[in-house]
């Protein structure tokens, strides 16, 4: 798989069918894979802290989750990639898991979510195995990783804030026992109906994130103002160097 490398990280050029095939395939090779998705508030992440940035550069599969990078590398780079968000690929790799017989754990946001997600993809994937499941306010990580280890999942997503996402999924990436280790965002919470996704007309438009600035104005309003500009300044000073 290609990689392209933008504000110093490595981006798969892969499309979302190419990039759930590459990850079943190093399943079934019962390989570790730790995939991380970048989109313009990851990119200022790694911009503030080293950590993160390395963890990033150091990761198996870096996915465009966000059309911001997709047209900064067509900017900067003259290059055309696919953006693969998390939610899409969690959903594609759900459907393969049940053909597959791969086991799933689900890891992050609150227990009422929680159940409900668990019952949304029951309900959808009936013969999905769901090795497990925990809520992502914890304290005592060694105890969480434990019982997941004892679960040995094929794959783990992950749907708890960064940077203690990207964090926690670095620190114990072979002490999870798992095969995809991936951070999800938000995503639990659309699946579990919590939060409604923007209709197909904005994901293709690249306003999805004007959909979810709507729904939650007071969460996300220094994301996608401040530090969206932020990005912009960041993607001016890489297509000047």
């Amino acid at each position: 798989m290609n990689k392209i490398e933008l504000f110093g990280l490595p981006i798969d050029d892969a499309t979302l069918t190419e990039t759930v095939e590459e990850i079943v395939t190093r399943i079934r090779r019962n390989e570790v894979i730790e995939h991380v998705g970048v989109n313009s508030n990851k990119v200022v992440l790694s911009q503030r802290n080293a950590h993160i940035k390395q963890i990033i550069q150091q990761a198996d599969m870096v996915s465009a989750d966000g059309y911001s990078v997709v047209r900064a590398c067509h900017w900067i780079n003259k290059t055309k990639i696919e953006r693969v968000t998390g939610i899409d690929t969690m959903q594609a790799l759900l459907k393969r898991a049940e053909e597959e017989a791969f086991s799933v754990y689900f890891l992050g946001t609150k227990e009422s979510t929680l159940e409900k997600l668990v019952t949304a993809v029951q309900k959808q994937y009936p013969k999905l195995r769901i090795a497990g499941a925990h809520h992502g306010y914890f304290k005592d990580a060694e105890q969480v990783v434990e019982e997941i280890a004892a679960c040995q999942p094929q794959l783990l997503f992950v749907g708890i804030t960064s940077p203690y996402k990207e964090e926690f999924v670095n620190k114990y990436k072979y002490q999870l026992k798992a095969n995809l280790i991936m951070g999800v965002g938000g995503s639990f919470d659309v699946l579990a109906g919590e939060i409604s996704r923007a209709p197909r007309w904005m994901q293709r438009s690249g306003l999805e994130w004007l959909h979810r600035f709507m729904k939650e104005p007071l969460r996300l309003y220094k994301r996608y103002i401040f530090e969206n500009l932020y990005f912009v300044y960041l993607t001016l000073r890489e297509k000047a160097k």
